[in-house]
């Protein structure tokens, strides 16, 4: 079997398991939750409070709109990579930024943890959409794609005219 074959075949159970379960997402009294390290849960205030312990990122064209936002834990030897999330610096940036995306609630906005082929959490990714888009690239790295605005979705179809 070729490397290739044996990449899909190891991808497909993952994203299955993304898809479906938002890898063990769960919901409580409007806070999402969902499993982080050693099967305990883990919320968004949590990663809010220990933002130093991750490196942060955050999809979007700019810092006062954010698509998404992207939690690497900073102590471990897992990687989550991408081309397009740029780095938040600041806790107060990130403080604006969860409350922008939270203020999306038309797009029900939620935690996800992302999950290995190897079971293993590598991150977190908050984000107004399910589509969130994953590369396994090596046995220690994900690629995350950039997510794209789910503002600009709902413009699809839109016709606008002048007078």
């Amino acid at each position: 079997m070729d490397t290739k074959k044996k990449i899909y075949l190891l991808l497909i159970p993952f994203l299955t398991l993304l898809l479906f379960g938002g890898c063990a997402t769960l919901r409580s009294g409007g806070v999402a939750s969902v499993i982080g390290p050693n099967g305990k849960a883990i919320t968004l205030q949590e990663l809010q409070t220990t933002w130093d312990a991750y490196a942060i990122y955050y999809a979007g064209i700019s810092d006062d709109g954010p698509t998404a936002l992207l939690f690497d834990p900073k102590n471990d030897d897992r990687k989550l990579s991408g081309k397009r999330w740029k780095r938040v610096e600041s806790r107060e940036l990130l403080s604006s930024m969860i409350d922008f995306i939270k203020n999306l609630t038309e797009f029900d906005p939620r935690l996800y943890s992302i999950m290995g082929p190897d079971h293993q959490v590598y991150g977190y990714v908050f984000s107004p959409t399910n589509e969130v888009y994953l590369k396994v690239v090596d046995g220690k790295t994900i690629y995350v794609y950039d997510v794209e605005s789910p503002l600009h979705k709902s413009d699809v179809g839109l016709v606008v005219s002048g007078i």
